[in-house]
C-alpha cells in the first residue's frame, strides 16, 4: 500500500504533509527545466503521432468495411476498433522516442524502466511464438521490438545527462521525502 501510495503522488505531482490529525494535500506544479523540456517534447511528440495515426485509423477501417468480408457490422466494428488499439499501443510508445531525440538525452527514460521494457518486450516475443494468437497481435509483439532496438541505439548515442533527476528512483534513495506517506502507510495498519 505504501508504494502504491508512493506512485499516485509522484504521477499527480502531488505534496502530503501531517499536522496532528490533518492531512494536507496540495498539488506541486514547481517542476524543473529538464521536466518542463521533457513535458513540452512529449506533448509535440503526442501532438504529431496523433495527426498521423488518427487518419490511418479511420483509412484502415474504411479498407476493412470496403474490401475485407464481415460477418456482421458488429464484426467490422469490433475488428476496427481491435486495430484501433494496436494502433495507439504503438502511439503510446513512440512518443519516448522522440523526447530522447529532441533531448539529445536518454535520461527521461530512467535504467529500471528500460529495463523493464526490455523484459516486457521478450516474454511478449516468447508468448508471440508459443501461443496461437491473431496475426495483428504477432506483428504488435514485434513492432515492440523495433522500438525497442531504437531505444538500445538512442542509449548507445546519446550520453546520459547526469544534471538530469533521475525520476525512476525508488523509495529507498530519498527517504526523507516520503515520511509523511510511510506514517500514514502505519496509521492505517494500525
Amino acid at each position: 500500500m505504501e508504494k502504491a501510495l508512493w506512485k499516485v503522488t509522484k504521477v499527480l505531482h502531488l505534496r502530503v504533509a501531517w499536522s496532528g490529525w490533518k492531512i494536507r494535500v496540495w498539488r506541486d506544479t514547481s517542476a524543473d527545466a529538464g521536466e518542463r523540456s521533457t513535458a513540452r517534447a512529449d506533448a509535440e511528440a503526442m501532438r504529431y503521432l496523433s495527426m498521423l495515426l488518427y487518419p490511418l485509423c479511420i483509412a484502415g477501417a474504411i479498407y476493412s468495411l470496403v474490401y475485407e468480408p464481415h460477418k456482421s457490422w458488429y464484426s467490422w466494428a469490433l475488428h476496427s476498433i481491435v486495430n484501433g488499439v494496436y494502433a495507439f499501443g504503438f502511439l503510446f510508445m513512440l512518443p519516448q522516442l522522440f523526447v530522447n531525440y529532441r533531448l539529445r538525452s536518454v535520461a527521461a527514460l530512467p535504467w529500471r524502466a528500460f529495463m523493464y521494457k526490455a523484459f516486457n518486450t521478450f516474454i511478449d516475443d516468447i508468448f508471440a511464438f508459443i501461443i496461437t494468437m491473431p496475426t495483428a497481435h504477432r506483428v504488435a509483439c514485434f513492432r515492440d521490438d523495433l522500438v525497442f532496438l531504437v531505444y538500445l541505439y538512442q542509449r548507445w548515442l546519446y550520453p546520459v545527462d547526469k544534471t538530469r533527476t533521475d525520476t525512476g528512483g525508488s523509495m529507498d534513495e530519498n527517504p526523507e521525502e516520503f515520511e509523511p506517506l510511510k506514517e500514514a502507510a502505519k496509521k492505517k495498519d494500525d
